[in-house]
């Protein structure tokens, strides 16, 4: 691996923002040398700025990827050549309006063979923009690095090992979005924009006038604990965002952090519904009060989210890092899952990271209808960006709960969470058109919940639901931006007793689609 060269007594932070960029621009300006006596600089400053564009800098090798150098116009983020600079993977804001983005390739389709088969396979203008970013930023968080080689500047996330100049990586990264409970995390819609281009052209699908949101996740933490992927420069991140830290994700988090070089020290975010972005300015300016007093990243991150859902993983060795004795950060010692602590605001205490196994084991399986080709697919933590992951029209979905000692099982209860509890839960009716479990009499006295009997009690149970069509998922309430339906299941059998297991990161995205 390159060493990493950085200029003198300085460290680097970056940042990426999918949402209105106010909280990035703030969380930046407080942390910046150049906004007072702290040791830290932007690492996309390294970039050259757009001379035809100022406040937008330039990544030769992603020229997908808009970065702008920021300041706060209201509850909006406005670009300044002399601003913080931040990635703004769905355009600036959110709303995807990028004049990068206009005719974006001279107009040319993008294959995204993600989406073989459906009318997203080729996309145009900001549209391909959009997707092709949110599809990068898995990359960049992992790995946000630059390569300075004299003239040439860009990005090399993912990349680096062919680099040939000078590697500068950041040490701390914050990371603005909406996030989800089964621990991935998107941006805004980017609403609709007359003023789009290309216009449509025969065989192409896609108008980039029609409001859109890409499809990839900017992460999915269990496609990184899957993978075996890790963080190459990151010691510290913030995650701004809903719900991404909570207790479910927490091994998943930490085992990538242990494999990573440097080892990971702590993530900091929230375990449910995080403050919005003009909310979270307040939130910032506490956190670095706290940390310029010498309070550590933890104690601060928690002091400054007095009444909100904070969470944090943080490493036993790195409980005492502050902002001020970061170039003097102890070595970290252990690797195993509870050399990690996990905290949050509802949780009694801090608690050593373990890996238990369920009370059960539950599969969910996803049926294409006829018309979509019948094939049939696992949901699972890696995949919840991925289409054998979304909740489609007249698609058959399969939970699967099985007795984990060859016990019996003689009822479940199966209710499809929508995104938290805390949102508004639906009849089973409004979603899908049929339900039933095999060998068993089912149940729905309280309608947003299947209760599954069994004349015989068995080891397995098949609970079935299959979705409404299109246009009764289009009535249902449900939002096409937003909505993430996971199983909150309990089970009664040999050994359990009413037993609840969420199931939250194997769930089903709702895409309007």
């Amino acid at each position: 691996m390159r060493v990493v060269k950085a200029a003198p007594s300085f460290f680097y932070y970056a940042m990426a923002d999918g949402t209105s960029a106010v909280d990035s621009e703030a969380f930046g300006k407080l942390l910046d040398a150049k906004g007072g006596a702290t040791g830290w600089r932007n690492l996309l400053d390294l970039l050259d700025q757009d001379p035809a564009e100022p406040g937008r800098l330039v990544d030769p090798k992603h020229d997908f990827l808009p970065i702008y150098k920021l300041k706060r116009a209201g509850a909006l983020a406005a670009k300044d050549p002399k601003g913080n600079a931040c990635i703004c993977p769905g355009g600036l804001n959110g709303l995807g309006q990028d004049g990068m983005w206009q005719s974006f390739r001279g107009g040319a389709a993008v294959d995204f063979p993600e989406f073989k088969g459906t009318s997203y396979e080729k996309l145009v203008g900001r549209h391909a923009g959009a997707e092709l970013s949110a599809k990068f930023l898995s990359e960049f968080m992992l790995d946000p690095v630059v390569e300075v080689d004299g003239a040439k500047k860009q990005i090399v996330s993912g990349a680096s090992a062919g680099a040939k100049g000078t590697l500068f990586r950041a040490s701390l990264l914050y990371m603005s979005s909406h996030g989800w409970l089964g621990g991935f995390a998107r941006g805004d819609m980017n609403p609709g924009h007359p003023g789009a281009l290309p216009l449509p052209t025969a065989g192409i699908v896609d108008d980039p006038r029609q409001r859109y949101l890409p499809f990839n996740a900017y992460f999915v933490v269990g496609r990184f604990d899957v993978a075996g992927r890790a963080f190459s420069g990151p010691e510290w991140i913030v995650l701004a965002q809903c719900s991404t830290l909570n207790n479910t994700t927490w091994a998943m988090w930490a085992r990538v952090m242990a494999r990573s070089a440097p080892q990971v020290r702590g993530i900091l975010g929230y375990e449910e519904a995080s403050p919005a972005a003009v909310s979270s300015i307040p939130i910032a300016t506490s956190f670095f009060t706290h940390l310029k007093s010498k309070k550590t990243f933890y104690e601060a991150w928690k002091a400054a989210n007095t009444g909100q859902n904070w969470a944090a993983l943080v490493h036993e060795d790195a409980m005492g890092d502050t902002l001020d004795g970061w170039a003097a950060r102890k070595a970290l010692g252990g690797k195993d899952l509870s050399s990690y602590l996990g905290s949050a605001s509802r949780a009694a205490k801090q608690v050593k990271i373990v890996d238990p196994p369920p009370p059960y084991r539950v599969r969910v399986f996803h049926k294409l209808s006829a018309a979509k080709g019948g094939s049939t697919f696992e949901i699972t933590p890696d995949v919840l960006d991925r289409m054998r992951a979304w909740l489609l029209d007249e698609s058959e979905y399969r939970v699967e709960i099985t007795h984990l000692t060859g016990g019996k099982i003689s009822q479940v209860k199966v209710q499809w969470i929508h995104i938290r509890d805390t949102f508004k839960q639906f009849d089973l009716k409004t979603i899908f058109s049929s339900h039933s479990a095999l060998g068993a009499s089912v149940s729905t006295k309280n309608p947003k919940v299947l209760v599954a009997d069994l004349a015989v009690p068995a080891t397995t149970v098949e609970v079935i639901f299959t979705a409404r069509d299109k246009n009764g998922l289009g009535a249902s309430g449900l939002a096409p931006d937003h909505s993430y339906l996971w199983p909150r299941v309990h089970a009664t059998g040999d050994g359990l007793a009413d037993q609840q297991y969420d199931v939250k990161a194997r769930g089903l995205a709702y895409n309007g689609v």
